[in-house]
């Protein structure tokens, strides 16, 4: 995910001590090897698609079984309060890295990844653009992974995090913004972090995501995404503008194409062969016109441009599970006006619990139990809030 900086550290503590004791259960036969065949680099997946140990990006994220027997990750977790993604314990062998790379994916380009260093020294150093930081044992971090990043161990012990992939609320933003320290603020001023205990008494509760690649890419989708990337594009001054030009014309004219083919079929299984079509033939012209170009600090920007939509905006396989999965969502039964926005969280969400966990990102206090609906886009359409009613007779009735 794209930051205004390069490293925030997050004013959250934990106890490394509990952590190192569950990350010890572990037997070697436990940790996968990376799925790109990084040397040195293993993994151990805590929430995953389906639950399974797989390096999957696309379907209902599950917790798995290494995570079920480990009861202070779950409630570092569930402390987060916010909508999981993908999550494992990462490792790093004595004297390997992670290689030069930047998340170009669909997946990482609205999502961050949250860092908590378990085992560690100062020798083990991650690098991002021209920053580099050591990530100490307890602390918690994001960076922009958007941009070329690397970490090397040159130590003689393994290095293992505990990384959470999220999108974060508006809640979890402004603790970052307002209450974190960026890699260009003041490093010797003390960052005032809350400490998060294990509980052995507590059951934890976290929810995680059911809806993360659609069957279609909705237009709008797809024209912001290819506007950011054309954005970065035409603000590089390393491109020729003969390219830059060629470049977005064949974007202007695959979502133009797209529009028409969605303005048809949307979703459907007719649309299908159409949208395979166009997608082969729009990559074929940007190999051909645009093959040079780069982004600011991510590298290519074709290769960008097809993971980030071309192979994003398609993803029939999931459209019969999606079509289930839709149909099994009820509404809560209590009663829409007094429902806070935890208990709406808590009864529509995958959890491993019944009961609740305190969240340590700090939520904005409600006033008289009530929660804000946003209005729709006619005060005729159905209130968001459930009820039923009309939004004009209801949230948006005026007094």
């Amino acid at each position: 995910m794209k930051l205004p900086h390069e490293f925030y550290q997050l004013p959250f503590r934990f106890d490394v001590g509990q952590l190192t004791k569950e990350i010890g259960q572990f037997t070697e036969a436990d940790w996968v090897t990376h799925h790109e065949g990084f040397q040195g680099n293993s993994a151990i997946p805590l929430i995953s698609v389906n639950g399974e140990f797989n390096n999957d990006f696309k379907g209902p994220m599950q917790p798995t079984a290494a995570l079920a027997k480990s009861p202070y990750i779950k409630q570092i977790l569930a402390s987060f309060g916010e909508v999981l993604s993908r999550s494992r314990l990462m490792r790093l062998a004595p004297g390997a890295q992670v290689p030069l790379h930047s998340d170009i994916n669909y997946h990482w380009y609205k999502r961050v990844r949250v860092h908590i260093p378990i085992t560690t020294t100062e020798q083990v150093q991650f690098f991002c653009h021209d920053k580099q930081v050591h990530m100490g044992a307890g602390e918690c971090w994001i960076f922009d992974s958007w941009k070329l990043h690397k970490v090397e161990n040159n130590s003689d012990q393994y290095r293992v995090h505990l990384v959470v992939d999220l999108a974060g609320s508006s809640q979890f933003w402004r603790t970052v913004f307002q209450h974190s320290r960026s890699i260009a603020d003041d490093q010797s001023t003390t960052l005032n972090s809350q400490f998060v205990g294990f509980n052995p008494s507590s059951s934890t509760t976290f929810i995680t995501e059911q809806f993360n690649a659609p069957v279609i890419m909705p237009v709008a989708e797809v024209e912001y995404l290819t506007n950011e990337l054309l954005t970065e594009v035409k603000h590089n001054p390393v491109n020729q503008i003969a390219e830059v030009n060629a470049f977005s014309v064949v974007i202007a004219e695959f979502v133009a194409d797209w529009r028409m083919l969605w303005l048809q079929y949307e979703c459907t299984k007719a649309g299908w062969p159409h949208y395979h079509a166009l997608r082969e033939q729009t990559m074929i012209k940007a190999l051909q016109c645009a093959k040079s170009l780069q982004l600011t600090h991510s590298g290519s920007a074709v290769k960008a441009f097809e993971q980030l939509v071309i192979v994003a905006c398609m993803n029939v396989e999931l459209s019969e599970q999606l079509a289930t999965r839709k149909q099994a969502i009820t509404l809560p039964k209590s009663s829409p006006k007094s429902a806070n926005l935890a208990s709406v969280k808590s009864a529509s969400a995958t959890s491993t619990s019944t009961s609740t966990s305190t969240s340590i990102i700090p939520k904005i206090a409600a006033e008289n139990n009530t929660r804000t609906i946003a209005a729709p886009p006619s005060r005729n359409s159905p209130c968001p809030c459930g009820s039923g009613e009309r939004y004009k007779a209801c949230h948006g009735k005026v007094s």
